[in-house]
Parts: C-alpha cells; sequence; structure tokens
C-alpha cells in the first residue's frame, strides 16, 4: 500500500520513470492533497504494477494525468505503444481533479543514450503519441480513457468533479474487452461532460450493475449518436439493477434518436430534478416494441421508459411530483408495480401532500420517503378512488421518513383526520429538519403508534415536546428513540398532569411501560429539563433499558417525576466514551447537571 496525504510541495514520487521491478507488490495507492503532483509515476513499460487492484486520488489541484507511459525509444522512432494494460486494477476512484485529462498518456522520450537531465524536464514540454503538447491536449476534446487503455477487471469506477468532455474514445471496435468487468459507474459534478456513453461502448460493459449520474449540469443524453442509425438501435441492460439521475437540468433522454430499450433486471430507480427529460410514457408499450413512432417524430423526445416489463421488477422508486401523478392518473394495470416496496418523493412544489390516492395503486408499497418542502400536512385525498377515504384497501405503510418539511404546520397530524389510521403499522417512524412542528399530535389526539419499534427526531428547531402520555402509553413495541438537534424542546413526554384530577384525588398511579425500549438518545437539546414532567401520578418503566446517551443536555436536571422503574444496570452515556452505569437515572442526571 502507497498512501500520500498532504504533501503539498511534492512534485514527483519517482525522480526516474518507474522500472518494470520497482512496484511488483503495490496494491492499493491513495494520493490526496499532493497539489504539485502532475502525475502520479512516469512508467517506463505498461506493465510496471503488475498487481495493482486500487487507485484513489483526490484533491490534487494541478494533477494532469494519473499515469504516463514512456517507451525510452530512439526520438526518431515513431513506433506507438499498443496497450496499457493494468490487468488487475479492480476499483479506480478520482475524485475533484480541476486539470485531470487523461488516466495514461503515452509519451514520446529521448532513448536512455541521450541526456537524463532532459527526461526530467517539465511535463509541459512532453509530447504526446498523437504530436499535441500534454498543455495543449487539455483544451481539446480527447477522451479520458483513450482506446489503448485496457482495465479487463475493473469493477468499480467513480469520476467526481473532473473537467473531461468524453469518458471514452467515441469510437470502440464491437465488444471492446477494456471495461468488461464495469459493474458500478459513478460520475458527479462533471460539468464539461456531454455524455456518458457511445452505442459502440455500451456493448462492452454488459456487467454494469449499477449506474449514478448526478450534478452533471452539461448532460444531454446517456447515449451518444454515432452515425445515421439504419435501424432503431437496441440497448439492453441486462444486468442493470440500480440507475440514479439526479439534478440533471439539461438531460432530455437516454438516446437521442428513436430506439428500443430492455432493463429486465432493474430494481432501483431514482429520477430527480431532471426536468427535461420524460421519464415515462402516458401510455405503456406490452409488445416490447417501440411506442408510436409517429408521436416519437413529432416530439422527437423518447422517454426513458415505455414498456410494461420495465416496472414489474421495481423495488425502490425516487422520483419527483410529475412522474408520480403520471403514475396515479395513467391508465397503468394495476399489477404493474407489484414489487415496489419503497417509495421517495422528492421536490413536491404542492402544499396538499402526499396524494393517498398511490396507496390504493402502489399496494405492496411499505417504506415511504417524502422530502417535499412545500407540504402543509402529509397527506392528501387527492387521487382516492371513491369520496369515502377506505384505508383498508391502501398499502400498509411500515416505515415513514419525513425529511424538509418545513412548512408542516404545527403537528403531524391533522386531529380527527380519516388519514390518521394509516399511521397504525407503522413501525419506524424518522423526522429530519422540519422546523416548524410544534409536537407530533395535538394534546387530545388518540392516535395509538402501537407497532412502532423505531423513532428518529433530528433538527426539528421548533419542536417543544414529542409525545403525550396517552400515546406514549401505545409505544409497548418501541425499541430505540433517538432525539437530537431539537433546540426548543423541553420535555419528551407532556401532558401526564393534565385531565389527571380524578385519578389524583384517589390516590391512584397510572404506569407508562416502554417494555421493549433498549436505547435512548438525547443529544443537543440545550432547552430539556426532563424526560417527563408533571408525572407525578405516573410510574414509568423501562424494563429492557440498557443505554441512555445524554449529550449537550446542559439544562437537563432530572429524568422524570414520578417514579421509575428500571434494570439494576443501565449505561449512561456523556459522551462517546465517558460512561457510568446506575438503576437510578434522576441521581445520576442530578450529578451530571451539578458537574456542568
Amino acid at each position: 500500500t502507497l498512501t500520500l496525504y498532504n504533501l503539498i510541495n511534492l512534485e514527483r514520487i519517482c525522480s526516474d520513470p518507474l522500472k518494470v521491478e520497482s512496484f511488483n507488490e503495490l496494491r492499493t495507492m491513495k494520493i490526496e492533497n499532493c497539489d504539485k503532483l502532475s502525475n502520479i509515476f512516469l512508467l517506463s513499460a505498461t506493465n510496471c504494477l503488475p498487481g495493482l487492484e486500487r487507485i484513489a486520488v483526490i484533491d490534487c489541484s494541478n494533477m494532469e494525468e494519473i499515469f504516463a507511459v514512456s517507451g525510452e525509444a530512439d526520438i526518431n522512432n515513431n513506433n506507438a505503444i499498443e496497450k496499457t494494460d493494468f490487468a488487475e486494477l479492480k476499483s479506480l476512484s478520482l475524485g475533484n481533479l480541476p486539470k485531470l485529462s487523461s488516466f495514461c498518456s503515452e509519451v514520446k522520450t529521448p532513448s536512455a543514450s541521450s541526456n537524463r537531465q532532459d527526461l526530467q524536464d517539465e511535463l509541459t514540454g512532453i509530447t504526446l503519441s498523437n504530436g499535441i503538447s500534454l498543455e495543449d491536449s487539455l483544451h481539446t476534446s480527447t477522451p479520458f480513457f483513450n482506446e489503448k487503455v485496457v482495465l479487463p477487471n475493473l469493477e468499480a469506477l467513480e469520476l467526481y468533479k473532473i473537467n473531461l468532455e468524453k469518458i471514452w474514445h467515441s469510437q470502440l471496435p464491437a465488444m471492446f474487452p477494456g471495461f468488461q468487468s464495469l459493474t458500478r459507474l459513478i460520475v458527479c459534478r462533471c460539468f464539461n461532460l456531454k455524455y456518458i456513453f457511445s452505442a459502440s461502448m455500451l456493448r462492452s460493459i454488459e456487467q454494469l450493475q449499477h449506474l449514478e449520474i448526478h450534478d452533471c449540469i452539461s448532460l444531454e443524453e446517456i447515449i451518444y449518436v454515432e452515425g445515421a442509425d439504419k435501424v432503431n438501435p437496441c440497448f439492453i441492460f441486462q444486468r442493470l439493477t440500480s440507475l440514479r439521475l439526479l439534478r440533471l437540468p439539461e438531460l432530455r433522454c437516454l438516446y437521442p434518436r428513436m430506439h428500443i430499450s430492455k432493463w429486465p433486471s432493474l430494481k432501483t430507480l431514482q429520477v430527480c430534478s431532471c426536468d427535461k427529460m420524460k421519464t415515462f410514457a402516458s401510455e405503456l408499450s406490452s409488445s416490447g416494441g417501440n411506442i408510436d413512432s409517429n408521436q416519437l417524430r413529432i416530439s422527437m423526445q423518447q422517454p426513458l421508459f415505455f414498456e410494461e416489463k420495465i416496472f414489474t421488477n421495481l423495488e425502490e422508486v425516487a422520483l419527483s411530483r410529475k412522474d408520480i401523478m403520471l403514475i396515479l392518473q395513467g391508465n397503468f394495470p394495476q399489477h404493474l408495480f407489484g414489487r415496489l416496496q419503497q417509495l421517495e418523493v422528492w421536490h413536491d412544489d404542492l402544499a396538499a401532500g402526499f396524494p393517498v390516492g398511490l396507496l390504493e395503486v402502489l399496494c405492496s408499497l411499505e417504506n415511504l420517503v417524502l422530502s417535499c418542502n412545500s407540504y402543509e400536512e402529509i397527506f392528501s385525498n387527492e387521487g382516492c378512488l371513491e369520496k369515502h377515504v377506505d384505508v383498508r384497501k391502501f398499502a400498509r405503510i411500515k416505515s415513514l421518513r419525513l425529511v424538509c418539511l418545513n412548512h408542516l404546520i404545527k403537528y403531524l397530524l391533522k386531529q380527527d383526520s380519516q388519514l390518521n389510521s394509516i399511521f397504525q403499522y407503522l413501525e419506524f417512524l424518522s423526522l429530519q429538519h422540519c422546523r416548524n412542528l410544534l409536537s407530533l399530535l395535538p394534546l387530545s389526539s388518540s392516535i395509538s403508534f402501537g407497532n412502532l419499534t423505531h423513532l428518529v427526531v433530528h433538527d426539528c428547531e421548533k419542536l417543544v415536546s414529542l409525545v403525550t402520555c396517552s400515546v406514549a402509553k401505545s409505544l409497548e413495541r418501541l425499541v430505540m428513540l433517538s432525539i437530537s438537534g431539537c433546540s426548543a424542546m423541553r420535555q419528551v413526554i407532556i401532558g401526564c398532569g393534565q385531565g389527571d384530577s380524578d385519578i389524583a384525588a384517589a390516590n391512584l398511579k397510572e404506569e407508562i411501560v416502554f417494555s421493549k425500549l433498549r436505547y435512548i438518545g438525547l443529544l443537543d437539546l440545550e432547552n430539556l429539563t426532563s424526560f417527563c414532567s408533571g408525572a407525578a401520578n405516573y410510574t414509568i418503566k423501562f424494563p429492557s433499558l440498557e443505554d441512555l446517551s445524554v449529550t449537550g443536555c446542559r439544562n437537563m436536571k432530572i429524568f422524570t417525576t414520578g417514579d421509575l422503574v428500571t434494570p439494576k444496570r443501565v449505561n449512561v452515556w456523556f459522551s462517546e466514551r465517558e460512561c457510568r452505569w446506575d438503576y437510578d437515572l434522576n441521581t445520576i442526571i442530578r450529578h451530571l447537571h451539578q458537574e456542568q
């Protein structure tokens, strides 16, 4: 393993071209923050690193190429290197390299009999095999991997923030073996990139399983047109299981001409902020052929997907509202999304909330993620087949994640809404960055969370409390509770003293039993005074509690004002490394407050 970090004045790793025997055992190479390096090695031959398996180069502002290859031939000898082969390379990760233009450049250098010092001249004086100076090559549209680079065992390729215009050569022979093992490709923030593959290149990466492209602001298409198509091409992504296209404002299509595409293994699909691209056809073909050719000629833009078969294997989908509504309003067969288990909705501009009519269409759905800043409520009746909502026909949501619902007003749910029963099946609930939320539910709410096992709340800055005593009683199956970054929170449980005068007069005790709760995390809650207040008439039991983490809760003076029952030993964590154990949580919280 070779690791170089923050060597800001390092100009070369080796003073001479690397010999074949120099690094035979090198398997992993990581270079980071080495700003004066223009390449990693100048190689004397293409097989100098026979065992190299992993390369990561990050944040090197002057890196122009990863390797340069020199044959040390006579300067008048015009023979070119036939192939640059890194036979064992499995992973290549390149990030934030603004001057990088090539993976490996072939260099003509003087023979060994020439002055050795000439070989060490600055790279601006080196000439590439095509006669272009290395400095000038930065401004030409040359592929990052030229046609001579062969990486037959490369499985993972990640390119982040690189100013390349082409990844591969646009004209490659059929079944080119250079990238035959590639299974994972991630391209991010490559702002000059116009397309990803040529049609010929696509035939050489049939093992591809994961394709992720995001924040490439100039990208217009995934597959480049190489010439005049005599017939409509057919693109088969035989093994692709995951496709993510995120924040690609100029992306219009998979391929700019009429074509057929097949995705027999696709299970995960994410399309977000690709506003110029049509994701679905409004009417799907069941024949496996093209959709209406006349319609395509008029629009000159074919949707990404237009066959029913594509959807039958989907398990996870993340889409914007326009695509969600097309599913809801489209005349699609009921079985079409029969395997879909997770749906994420991003960037919905309407305030009405998630259209629950989709829960009738997506009958197998279990996990729902909403990241929609404009929502003022979680659910709306939009899309319901009948005026009276029958939640028995809905998918049973087991996991709900709410992210950046900043316009969600006061409570998670409305009082007495007929949609509230959707929550009765929840096992996992997460709230993140919901900054106007005051509490999960109104004080008078009778909603039950009887199946909830995990509750996570983060950065809900106006949240004063979490649940009432009556709701807390329903949390019998809760296993994990985590609350962090809620600066206004005063108590986790409130309302225990309200409406209990008859109980107090009779000198009776009520119980709140968290029978399965094993972990409580309270982090950066600067106004929290207690876990539960006003609970003099309550006994709160934690028979399974193992760990309590209390960090950044400087105003917490007591755990609860009522009776408390815990195991004989509870680990109380005050930091990642500092832990005490006790059975009396009230006493240990008092001691912690006094120490602070």
